[in-house]
């Protein structure tokens, strides 16, 4: 569930508040090099919308149902982006937590044996090796 929840929160701040550049021409410096151009950063929802836009004004019908376009208006207007990002740092935190417990005994499970590998060296080295040199591994 929460990972549903957090899924969510990310593709609305991606989609709705996170403007991003693109590339759209290549030009030579004057030392002849490629260099890209980008546009001005917007938001994905502010492409789509500008994109719509020209469709509609070309007398075409439109991308965005009108009434998906008020949902995602509204969720604009109403949404505060520092308190989403709060509530995505939160859940991820939450997440890690949860993660922990599990994450430790991966961590101490895939260390070395240090009991058979002392042995094993000993055995290379052609000398018997002690019993009780290291502690023996973890068995969880």
């Amino acid at each position: 569930d929460l990972l549903n929840e957090l899924w969510e929160l990310v593709r609305v701040k991606a989609n709705l508040f996170t403007p991003s550049k693109k590339p759209i021409a290549r030009e030579s410096t004057r030392d002849g090099r490629p260099r890209r151009v980008y546009d001005r950063p917007r938001t994905p929802w502010e492409r789509l919308k500008e994109f719509d836009d020209q469709d509609r004004a070309a007398g075409g019908p439109g991308f965005i149902p009108d009434d998906k376009r008020e949902e995602i208006e509204r969720t604009l207007a109403t949404v505060n982006p520092a308190e989403l990002v709060r509530r995505i740092h939160d859940i991820q935190d939450r997440l890690e937590d949860m993660a922990a417990p599990r994450t430790a005994r991966l961590a101490r499970r895939s260390g070395p044996d240090m009991a058979y590998l002392n042995k094993t060296l000993a055995r290379i080295a052609g000398v018997e090796p002690e019993d009780n040199e290291t502690p023996p591994a973890d068995k969880d």
